[in-house]
Protein backbone atom coordinates (compact mmCIF):
# COMPACT_ATOMS: atom_id res chain seq x y z
CA UNK A 1 0.00 0.00 0.00
CA UNK A 2 1.10 3.52 -1.01
CA UNK A 3 0.70 6.42 0.90
CA UNK A 4 -0.86 9.92 -0.14
CA UNK A 5 2.78 11.06 -1.16
CA UNK A 6 5.15 7.82 -2.36
CA UNK A 7 8.51 8.97 -3.58
CA UNK A 8 10.34 6.22 -5.99
CA UNK A 9 13.67 6.86 -7.33
CA UNK A 10 13.40 10.90 -7.05
CA UNK A 11 9.98 11.72 -8.31
CA UNK A 12 7.25 12.45 -6.30
CA UNK A 13 3.60 10.77 -7.10
CA UNK A 14 0.62 11.88 -5.68
CA UNK A 15 -1.89 8.77 -5.18
CA UNK A 16 -5.09 9.51 -5.25
CA UNK A 17 -7.76 6.53 -3.75
CA UNK A 18 -10.16 4.60 -6.37
CA UNK A 19 -13.08 6.03 -4.56
CA UNK A 20 -14.04 9.24 -3.22
CA UNK A 21 -17.55 11.12 -1.94
CA UNK A 22 -17.81 14.90 -3.97
CA UNK A 23 -17.99 17.68 -1.73
CA UNK A 24 -20.62 20.24 -2.36
CA UNK A 25 -19.22 23.65 -3.00
CA UNK A 26 -20.54 26.00 -2.96
CA UNK A 27 -22.85 25.48 0.35
CA UNK A 28 -25.84 23.02 -0.98
CA UNK A 29 -25.39 22.74 -3.96
CA UNK A 30 -25.69 18.41 -3.59
CA UNK A 31 -28.25 19.39 -1.39
CA UNK A 32 -27.29 16.80 1.00
CA UNK A 33 -27.05 13.75 -2.01
CA UNK A 34 -24.43 11.62 -1.53
CA UNK A 35 -22.50 11.28 -4.82
CA UNK A 36 -19.16 9.05 -5.23
CA UNK A 37 -16.31 9.37 -8.04
CA UNK A 38 -14.39 6.03 -8.84
CA UNK A 39 -11.27 7.55 -10.20
CA UNK A 40 -9.98 4.77 -12.27
CA UNK A 41 -12.90 4.53 -14.50
CA UNK A 42 -13.89 7.85 -14.74
CA UNK A 43 -17.63 6.89 -13.18
CA UNK A 44 -19.63 9.14 -10.77
CA UNK A 45 -22.59 7.62 -9.02
CA UNK A 46 -24.92 8.52 -6.67
CA UNK A 47 -26.02 6.83 -3.41
CA UNK A 48 -30.04 6.33 -3.25
CA UNK A 49 -32.51 4.90 0.05
CA UNK A 50 -33.99 1.99 -2.29
CA UNK A 51 -37.55 2.98 -1.31
CA UNK A 52 -36.90 6.03 -3.61
CA UNK A 53 -40.09 6.68 -5.94
CA UNK A 54 -37.57 7.22 -8.78
CA UNK A 55 -36.22 3.92 -9.25
CA UNK A 56 -37.99 2.18 -11.34
CA UNK A 57 -37.15 4.51 -14.22
CA UNK A 58 -33.31 4.59 -13.67
CA UNK A 59 -30.77 2.61 -15.47
CA UNK A 60 -28.38 1.40 -15.05
CA UNK A 61 -28.59 0.52 -11.19
CA UNK A 62 -27.17 -0.91 -8.40
CA UNK A 63 -29.58 -2.61 -5.73
CA UNK A 64 -27.79 -3.70 -2.02
CA UNK A 65 -28.47 -3.79 1.20
CA UNK A 66 -26.41 -3.97 4.28
CA UNK A 67 -27.10 -5.14 8.01
CA UNK A 68 -26.69 -2.24 10.61
CA UNK A 69 -24.90 -2.43 14.01
CA UNK A 70 -29.12 -2.53 15.31
CA UNK A 71 -29.59 -5.88 13.21
CA UNK A 72 -31.71 -3.56 10.83
CA UNK A 73 -31.58 -4.33 7.18
CA UNK A 74 -30.79 -0.92 5.27
CA UNK A 75 -31.39 -1.24 1.51
CA UNK A 76 -29.45 1.40 -0.59
CA UNK A 77 -29.11 1.50 -4.77
CA UNK A 78 -26.12 3.07 -6.92
CA UNK A 79 -27.50 4.72 -9.61
CA UNK A 80 -24.86 6.09 -12.04
CA UNK A 81 -24.08 9.23 -13.14
CA UNK A 82 -21.45 9.35 -16.11
CA UNK A 83 -19.20 5.89 -16.66
CA UNK A 84 -16.59 4.84 -19.35
CA UNK A 85 -15.91 1.30 -18.04
CA UNK A 86 -17.17 -1.41 -20.12
CA UNK A 87 -17.59 -3.57 -16.60
CA UNK A 88 -19.80 -1.31 -14.20
CA UNK A 89 -20.90 -4.37 -12.31
CA UNK A 90 -17.18 -4.41 -10.83
CA UNK A 91 -17.09 -0.88 -10.66
CA UNK A 92 -20.52 -1.29 -8.21
CA UNK A 93 -19.65 -3.93 -6.05
CA UNK A 94 -16.53 -2.47 -5.09
CA UNK A 95 -18.53 1.10 -4.63
CA UNK A 96 -20.46 -1.03 -2.26
CA UNK A 97 -17.13 -2.70 -0.31
CA UNK A 98 -16.15 0.73 0.26
CA UNK A 99 -18.86 2.39 1.45
CA UNK A 100 -20.29 -0.51 3.90
CA UNK A 101 -16.19 -0.05 5.38
CA UNK A 102 -17.27 3.82 5.44
CA UNK A 103 -20.83 3.20 7.92
CA UNK A 104 -18.85 0.40 9.74
CA UNK A 105 -15.71 3.64 10.54
CA UNK A 106 -18.58 5.81 11.46
CA UNK A 107 -20.48 2.79 13.61
CA UNK A 108 -17.04 2.20 15.08
CA UNK A 109 -16.47 5.65 15.62
CA UNK A 110 -20.00 6.33 17.48
CA UNK A 111 -19.79 2.64 19.91
CA UNK A 112 -16.30 4.83 20.83
CA UNK A 113 -17.95 8.05 21.73
CA UNK A 114 -20.66 6.22 23.64
CA UNK A 115 -17.84 4.56 25.75
CA UNK A 116 -16.24 7.67 26.81
CA UNK A 117 -17.51 9.04 30.30
CA UNK A 118 -19.63 11.67 30.17
CA UNK A 119 -18.39 14.96 31.96
CA UNK A 120 -21.65 15.25 34.07
CA UNK A 121 -21.20 10.89 34.97
CA UNK A 122 -20.85 10.80 38.60
CA UNK A 123 -17.48 9.29 39.55
CA UNK A 124 -16.14 7.56 43.07
CA UNK A 125 -14.29 10.34 44.00
CA UNK A 126 -16.72 12.87 43.24
CA UNK A 127 -17.79 14.99 46.20
CA UNK A 128 -21.65 15.25 47.64
CA UNK A 129 -22.88 18.26 47.18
Amino acid sequence: MQTDLHRKEGIVKFNIPDFTLLAAVPPDSLNGRVVIFHFPTHTVLELLEAQSPLLPSISPRYEWERINKYGEIDRFVFIVHRYVSDNLATVFEEAKDWYIHILDSFEESEDAMDELPSTWDKHSDDLPN
